[in-house]
């Protein structure tokens, strides 16, 4: 994915070594997959692992002390010829957008002028699924069908769809983007992160600390909220998330609100954890570039629950010069980047 991400952007294999440079990766500890399965041995018929054992088994668990979720960055910034700035984000389903928001701010402060940033998510064991089954997140509605499970915002949502995907950019300063003449898919025009610590699993009931990230996002790029078209919503499907997210948003938008679109790429493309927030920023700078805003897939307007936020069933072709894209991790790690035209 580097290699057809520097293709698309028409850079050589050299060029992150020639200037200041970065990689930023967002990346969960699902992504090991094979500590999951060594623990899954210990594993009891009720879900439980039994750490004592585990621990107690060098030969497995030494694995899990040395397969570590950097790796996969030390090796792009080897094989790119990076030795500026890498990072590794591991921030729940918020570390996608916090590696590309990463990116932004080291390229403004003037410490680089290019970088590779993005996310991967692998979720290729039972365990993963069993962890967020058991916390009641995942959809269990049989009388659904597969493609009719993840629902964002809907009355009769359920949970969410785990699911697996990567999504990489390349972003870089204006003056070097200028100077090589790159044909630019769009702008990063404002970032923000908070954290709200509510609870681990779950964020503030009001709405009130995602309405802040939103605020702060727009404020770094010098935007009111009447400048935004279209809105990227983290959706993941959930009674808890969609409330506090529509409620958010009502506090940021007001009236405004109904002029505006929205849409919810987990209806599509499921809930790829760390990977989502990358895959999200590169559907929002594809709707700009095409002026399509994208349909939420399950969503019904006759029955939605929030009739003020404006989910399509169809593609929408639209001017779109600007995106709030956001993604609200466990743990209360909360993200929103704003996109905007080349």
């Amino acid at each position: 994915m580097a290699r057809q991400a520097l293709a698309h952007a028409g850079l050589a294999d050299g060029a992150f070594a020639r200037v200041a440079s970065g990689i930023f990766v967002g990346a969960n500890k699902h992504c090991v997959s094979g500590d999951l399965r060594d623990a899954s041995r210990y594993m009891d018929d009720q879900g439980r692992v039994d750490l004592d054992q585990f621990l107690d088994n060098h030969t497995l668990s030494g694995g899990a002390f040395v397969r570590r979720v950097d790796q996969q960055t030390r090796h792009l910034a080897e094989w790119l010829g990076v030795r500026d700035h890498i990072s590794t984000h591991s921030d729940a389903c918020a570390a996608g957008t916090m590696a590309i928001g990463s990116a932004y701010r080291a390229i403004a402060r003037g410490e680089i002028d290019l970088a590779l940033c993005g996310a991967v998510e692998l979720m290729a064991h039972e365990l993963s699924y069993y962890s967020f089954d058991g916390l009641g997140a995942l959809c269990q509605r049989v009388d659904f069908s597969p493609q009719e499970q993840s629902r964002p915002f809907m009355p009769d949502r359920c949970g969410f769809v785990l699911s697996e995907g990567a999504a990489l950019l390349v972003l870089e300063s204006r003056e070097h983007a200028e100077r090589r003449q790159a044909c630019s898919l769009g702008r990063v025009l404002g970032y923000a992160n908070l954290c709200e610590a509510e609870k681990i699993t779950s964020s503030s009931r009001d709405g009130s600390k995602y309405a802040a990230c939103m605020t702060a996002a727009l404020a770094d790029a010098e935007l009111t909220s009447a400048a935004v078209d279209h809105v990227n919503v983290h959706g993941t499907s959930t009674q808890a998330n969609d409330r506090c997210e529509a409620l958010g948003l009502a506090q940021v938008f007001g009236e405004t609100l109904e002029q505006m679109t929205f849409t919810a790429n987990k209806s599509a493309v499921g809930h790829s954890l760390a990977g989502s927030g990358a895959i999200e920023a590169v559907l929002s700078l594809m709707s700009i570039q095409l002026g399509v805003a994208l349909p939420t897939l399950n969503f019904q307007p006759e029955k939605s629950e929030f009739p003020a936020l404006k989910f399509l069933c169809e593609p929408l072709q639209q001017p779109i010069n600007v995106v709030l894209s956001n993604s609200f991790g466990f743990g209360g790690v909360n993200s929103s980047l704003v996109l905007g035209r080349a």
